[in-house]
């Protein structure tokens, strides 16, 4: 099984992590949504672009501007084009930000044990409310709960339930025999309990057992050791790391 490269990740990325807006432009891509999760509100620009690339620059300021939105671009290392995309952003003020982490890993059909684990093809109200109380805020806890519903099936909400309640959730999307690990989310009085382990592995056997997916993937903030531990000692391996480029 041929491990996903960084170009094909970005792109199930796209259709299983789907913005409410998504436009092709030459191998280009405009997503927008609400403005607030950078994902969904990104130049991806992943193929060559016909004729001049300041010109491409331009067209995707002025898509941003007309839904009102700041113009951003997602560059993934290896994965980015053209190769001195970064160096043309950067003399037009453009700064980056927020460094994160593509990991993947191959599939196997004994993820590990796990219990108190449930999986449902939409959120169920409870997974909604272990959601909220996890939200950094009610506007980034409104736009990825409405990617999570836009996301094509086959998809599964995975929730960990610990004495008669959800603390922890997340999410998996498959397309083409690559799963999506989305939303991993503890309640804040039930972290570092080892829940999201149970959680990842419920949702990792999904995918490989009833999906037959063969590889996983998942992106998660440089900053976030934890999760990269947790992630490492399950077997996923780091690939590539993406960054948003903005205006300051």
């Amino acid at each position: 099984m041929i491990p996903p490269t960084a170009a094909d990740i970005d792109r199930a990325t796209i259709v299983t992590w789907p913005a409410r807006v998504t436009e092709e432009r030459d191998g280009w891509f405009y997503l927008a949504d609400n403005g607030v999760t950078g994902r969904v509100n990104a130049v991806w620009p992943l193929g060559q672009p016909g004729g001049d690339i300041d010109h491409a620059i331009d067209a995707a300021e002025a898509w941003y501007a007309a839904r009102n939105l700041p113009p951003r671009f997602k560059l993934t290392d290896g994965a980015t084009a053209p190769d001195d995309l970064a160096e043309r952003l950067a003399r037009r003020g453009y700064t980056q930000a927020s460094p994160t982490l593509v990991m993947r890993a191959q599939l196997s059909a004994d993820p590990g044990a796990y219990e108190g684990v449930e999986l449902a093809a939409a959120p169920p109200p409870a997974f909604n409310q272990a959601l909220e109380a996890s939200a950094v805020s009610a506007e980034d806890m409104a736009e990825r709960r409405g990617i999570a519903l836009r996301a094509p099936q086959p998809a599964a909400f995975g929730s960990r339930m610990r004495d008669e309640r959800v603390v922890a959730v997340g999410v998996s999307v498959v397309s083409a025999r690559l799963a999506g690990i989305y939303l991993m989310r503890t309640v804040p009085d039930a972290r570092r309990q080892g829940h999201a382990l149970h959680l990842l592995r419920g949702l990792l056997d999904w995918a490989a057992n009833r999906q037959k997916a063969q590889h996983a993937f998942l992106q998660v903030d440089t900053d976030n050791t934890p999760a990269i531990s947790l992630y490492l000692r399950e077997g996923f391996e780091t690939l590539t790391t993406y960054r948003y480029w903005k205006k300051s």
